[in-house]
């Protein structure tokens, strides 16, 4: 890690109503601290305020796919994250996840 960021993950949560602040306080109390632990970098997070209602969008960046991978399987290997895993059952509709690689304009790279 380190290096020129490649690959951005793009998540798209869409919550069940009314669950937004529970998740969001489920979010920064226990899936924070298992990201921060592991070296995953967050670009953004997001919540709808205008146009489709709540969801959550947030972008984490990686240096290729590969980086990608070895976190990911790191994280999902760690009791905390499967905590918040089942702290947050029930709250999510759908998700959708999108790997983007910036443009070569792309003030982010």
């Amino acid at each position: 890690m380190g290096g020129l960021v490649m690959i951005y993950d793009v998540r798209t949560y869409t919550l069940h109503p009314r669950m937004m602040n529970k998740y969001l306080g489920l979010f920064e109390k226990l899936a924070m601290p298992v990201a921060n632990q592991h070296g995953f970098r967050l670009i953004g997070y997001f919540s709808s305020k205008v146009g489709t209602l709540n969801q959550i969008v947030h972008i984490w960046a990686f240096e290729d796919l590969a980086e990608f991978e070895v976190m990911r399987a790191k994280r999902d290997q760690d009791s905390g994250w499967h905590k918040f895993l089942d702290s947050t059952t029930g709250m999510v509709a759908t998700q959708e996840d999108k790997i983007m690689s910036p443009a070569k304009f792309s003030p982010l790279q």
